[in-house]
């Protein structure tokens, strides 16, 4: 019955339920600073905004018939949900993807693809929990810059050192008394940043060299034979070989998981083109004299774009694991700065003391990977064409 119910929901309804759940999590979350008994200044407001917000998208998705009825009120929802990402809650983005499919393809009277992914995605309700978390985690870091006290996770509060876990400190405090919640949730952010920014560089030149490789067989075999001497060598070993040799810091991290990551992309992207070159489509533009240039943009990247998605999705996860080593072993960013290898790596020294410093960093970025795979498997089963 649970499974009907969700299917009878529309995509905007659907990631409507789940952008008001985010929100609401967000809200009492923040309340927890409550019980330090000094708040930010910012706190009450944004707060107050939180609550403003998850009303006015409740509107938008509850009011669906009107919305998609009326130019008027469909363009001022686009522009609140598109306002309304910034907090991190990525569901308001779906919701506009939801509207503005809905708007084309109604308009021109064609097939939906949005509403079909989606509901071969409702199918996989963990896939459905892991993006909530996904989305609840980020919306945490960024909302949380005016309802967390940044110092107490950066500063240091002798007056607590290594406090237990209780409602002012829900997962205790480390060895300097900075508070291990907001160690967290301030480190969320740069755990996002560099394991999506460093995928997003590997998917781009992977793109770049994969369809390269696979369109112009001239240099096909110079390209790939380049980047398998990458591919040979591990991801983690290239990794700490970059980081020693020009210094650890963000910057460096991010170019050194990029690289790694370069050759799996780029051979993924050219065995798309080689299958797509033999379509019949692809032959009779080539034999009407389109340009090399019209082929790859109009032609093949649109249909190799699936298959590099699903990589991008099951990537992210392998990527998260190994920034998070590489902090653990001081190979990642500087030791003081708030990434959840780095608190994993000051928390290891406390395992029999206070497990808590290394149990609650290492639960996070075990649900984080987890939340990433089980991501990218429900994308590669709704974008399978053998199980369409």
């Amino acid at each position: 019955m649970q499974q009907l119910s969700i299917q009878r929901l529309s995509s905007l309804q659907l990631f409507t339920i789940f952008a008001i759940s985010v929100f609401a999590l967000t809200f009492l979350t923040a309340l927890l600073n409550l019980f330090k008994g000094d708040v930010t200044n910012t706190f009450y407001i944004a707060q107050l905004l939180l609550i403003v917000l998850t009303l006015i998208v409740a509107g938008i998705g509850f009011s669906e018939s009107k919305i998609k009825d009326q130019n008027i009120y469909r363009w001022f929802a686009y522009i609140i949900l598109i306002l309304t990402t910034i907090t991190g809650n990525l569901f308001t983005l779906l919701m506009f993807v939801s509207l503005f499919r809905y708007e084309r393809t109604s308009k021109h009277n064609i097939y939906n693809s949005w509403e079909a992914f989606v509901s071969k995605i409702k199918q996989h309700k963990i896939a459905l929990v892991s993006f909530t978390l996904l989305t609840y985690l980020l919306t945490l870091s960024i909302t949380g810059i005016y309802t967390f006290d940044t110092s107490l996770a950066t500063q240091n509060q002798f007056n607590d050192l290594l406090q237990s876990p209780s409602l002012a400190y829900p997962f205790g405090t480390d060895d300097f008394g900075r508070d291990l919640f907001t160690r967290l949730v301030v480190g969320t952010k740069l755990t996002y940043f560099i394991s999506i920014v460093s995928v997003v560089i590997s998917v781009l030149f992977g793109i770049l060299f994969g369809m390269i490789a696979g369109y112009f067989t001239k240099v096909d075999n110079t390209v790939m034979r380049i980047l398998d001497i990458i591919f040979a060598i591990p991801t983690l070993l290239l990794a700490v070989a970059i980081i020693a040799s020009f210094g650890a810091s963000t910057l460096t991290l991010i170019i050194a998981l990029s690289i790694g990551n370069i050759p799996s992309f780029a051979r993924t992207m050219r065995a798309t083109v080689l299958e797509l070159k033999r379509q019949e489509y692809i032959q009779a533009a080539q034999i009407t004299g389109e340009s090399h240039r019209r082929i790859l943009w109009s032609y093949i990247l649109p249909n190799a774009v699936a298959p590099m998605i699903v990589r991008f999705s099951l990537n992210i996860g392998v990527v998260v694991l190994t920034t998070s080593g590489l902090s653990f072993l001081g190979l990642g960013v500087a030791p003081n700065v708030p990434e959840w290898g780095n608190i994993l790596r000051t928390g290891s020294h406390f395992l029999e003391t206070h497990s808590n410093l290394a149990i609650f960093p290492g639960l996070c970025i075990m649900l984080l990977v987890l939340a990433f795979n089980f991501i990218g498997d429900a994308v590669r089963d709704a974008l399978d064409p053998k199980i369409q």
